[in-house]
């Protein structure tokens, strides 16, 4: 599995000093292996604990001071198959650089990119219905989050064909939460929100074929773009696809 955060970050001076001096210490790959441990959801030592969510492949990250849209954290990682039963762990692995992210400074989110390895992917229906209640009580009447989700495949994988399906089984996973509706494919907004080329180019490789969704929900942030992603994860296993997939959550940048 490979995630990506894109956005703007803006660095904690003395942080942003040290970076450009080339005297910081840290760097997010290190910040994601120790913050991971901190969780307990994986480990480097020897005889770590069997039941860890991944085992880490690479980190890396952009944090150029230009103000433009970076991918600023990813992180690309070994999912077991065992204890079996258990999602994607796409909100773990969000949770994990969006820490990191806010431990150098602040930043403005405007996308997510998540390399699926469907095979993996489990019946995630009773879960998405409990992060629905959370996501419910979003404040009524504040800012809303409307982005552009894609899922993209093989050309045989037929995403496009199965669009309707696809629609139809996320809108179920919502519960009323999200509105969802066809987007154009080619209107440029399901890349608005995405610094190219993306983690993991090498992996996703020829998976260039799929429909693109506008999303709307109450708010905008990172918990709500991984949940977007598990929600279209389980709607595309329902469909049929065993194939990895390329998902995509963007947003333009604000003025």
């Amino acid at each position: 599995m490979i995630l990506g955060v894109h956005g703007v970050l803006g660095l904690k001076p003395w942080i942003r000093r040290a970076y450009e001096d080339e005297g910081l210490e840290e760097d997010t790959f290190s910040l994601v292996v120790k913050r991971t441990m901190a969780y307990g959801w994986s480990s480097f030592h020897a005889g770590g604990p069997e039941t860890g969510r991944w085992g880490h492949n690479d980190a890396g990250g952009d944090w150029s001071q230009d103000g433009r849209v970076r991918q600023l954290a990813w992180l690309q990682v070994d999912v077991p198959g065992d204890p079996r039963g258990q999602r994607l762990p796409v909100l773990p692995a969000a949770t994990v650089l969006g820490d990191v992210l806010h431990r150098v400074g602040q930043f403005q989110l405007t996308g997510l990119h998540t390399l699926a390895p469907m095979d993996l992917a489990v019946d995630s229906r009773a879960d998405l219905a409990n992060a629905a209640d959370w996501f419910s009580l979003a404040e009524q009447g504040g800012e809303s989050g409307e982005f552009t989700l894609s899922v993209l495949g093989t050309e045989g994988a037929d995403l496009p064909g199965r669009m309707a399906g696809i629609l139809a089984s996320a809108l179920d996973r919502t519960y009323g939460c999200m509105t969802i509706e066809a987007s154009p494919a080619d209107d440029g907004t399901a890349r608005a929100g995405l610094s190219l080329p993306l983690a993991g180019e090498l992996q996703t490789e020829g998976l260039r074929h799929g429909p693109a969704f506008r999303c709307g929900v109450r708010e905008w942030s990172l918990d709500v773009a991984a949940w977007a992603t598990e929600v279209f994860i389980d709607a595309v296993r329902e469909t049929g696809p065993t194939g990895p997939v390329l998902l995509t959550v963007s947003r333009p940048a604000a003025a």
